[in-house]
């Protein structure tokens, strides 16, 4: 059933998926601006540009940032935001969750400066803060309720962007990856909002006014309290983690991207992936004793572990994304529990999920 849904929301989508002719101007995206299409290009928003409505239902996200500020390794990353909100307001988690009266340091991002011009330290990039909150608590020896999307619903609106209303995402190389903000990430948003805001309504999407929204970054002082960032006046603020509608503040939820590899849709290997190179682990992602998805798990490595490619396997399209497996070598990193891996250990991945 879920692929047959996946199927007709593609269909609904896109008039499909075997690209003939590219959507946009660029080959990929690579500035704040950049409307970012199915197929993996991307067109620069400006003033007076128009698209085709074809271009409309095809457009997936838009480039808030590029650059190095939101990297928690320095490395460059171009970040969009997903075109569809969630602006009726969410709980960051319910208030009988286990990370309520929990205090995630991992994912502390502390802002430092005036409205407007924030700098911040601490956990700069929010892809992995979901498991990050899982890892806390099953080293406190709390149960890992971070699955349940009803205890987390933030968190899970943009995990599962693929399946909100008016994603466009589902049944497109981009189905994946997609998570809340941290409030570092948030405010580049911010920064470019009107440039962002006028793009996202040419593609028909949502945008952000002066709405008020969660990151999922935990807020220091406070084991309740989790950042929330105002684009009215591009301050922050501290919110009860288990705020809803019910409230008279509650915040909204938007879904964001890394879009600094360009998915390539024409078959074969990857410019991304190949032997001796070493790379970066995008999500939670399975090193296993084979090339294929029943062979034994060896270990789940958490975003952000380094691996070294050993050699290219077989050719595949997983999550509608064509790469190849490969066998690395880890270098550093953590697991989803956030216990060290052994540096050494080898095995096989699925090299659409690095970068």
């Amino acid at each position: 059933m879920k692929k047959l849904f996946l199927i007709l929301a593609a269909a609904v989508v896109l008039p499909s998926l075997a690209f003939a002719q590219a959507y946009g101007e660029k080959s990929r995206p690579d500035s704040a601006g950049d409307i970012v299409f199915a197929d993996g290009t991307a067109t620069a928003w400006r003033e007076g540009f128009t698209l085709t409505e074809e271009q409309k239902k095809a457009a997936v996200a838009v480039i808030f940032y590029a650059g190095t500020e939101c990297s928690n390794d320095s490395e460059y990353r171009v970040l969009g935001v997903g075109l569809a909100q969630n602006q009726s307001g969410l709980a960051w988690c319910e208030s009988g969750a286990n990370a309520y009266e929990v205090n995630i340091t991992t994912i502390q991002c502390k802002a430092s400066g005036s409205a407007g011009a924030f700098t911040f330290t601490g956990d700069l990039d929010g892809s992995d803060n979901l498991s990050q909150i899982g890892a806390c608590l099953a080293m406190h020896g709390w149960v890992d309720d971070t699955a349940d999307a009803e205890k987390y619903p933030a968190f899970h609106y943009a995990k599962n962007y693929a399946g909100q209303a008016d994603s466009r995402v589902a049944g497109t190389p981009f189905a994946e990856g997609w998570y809340l903000p941290t409030v570092a990430e948030l405010f580049q948003i911010w920064k470019n909002r009107e440039g962002g805001d006028a793009a996202s309504a040419l593609c028909g999407g949502d945008v952000f006014g002066d709405g008020v929204y969660w990151s999922s970054s935990q807020y220091a002082p406070y084991v309740e309290d989790a950042y929330g960032l105002d684009f009215g006046y591009g301050v922050w603020y501290a919110a009860y983690k288990g705020l809803t509608p019910e409230y008279d503040d509650y915040l909204a939820v938007c879904a964001v991207r890394d879009f600094t590899e360009r998915t390539d849709f024409s078959g074969g290997t990857p410019a991304n992936v190949a032997p001796n190179k070493t790379m970066t682990v995008r999500e939670n992602l399975k090193l296993r004793s084979g090339e294929d998805t029943s062979t034994q798990v060896l270990a789940v490595m958490s975003a952000g572990a380094k691996v070294r490619i050993l050699e290219l396997g077989k050719a595949e399209t997983i999550d509608g994304i064509p790469s190849n497996w490969v066998k690395v070598e880890i270098i550093s990193g953590n697991d989803r529990n956030g216990n060290k891996l052994k540096s050494g250990m080898t095995g096989w991945c699925y090299g659409g999920y690095l970068r």
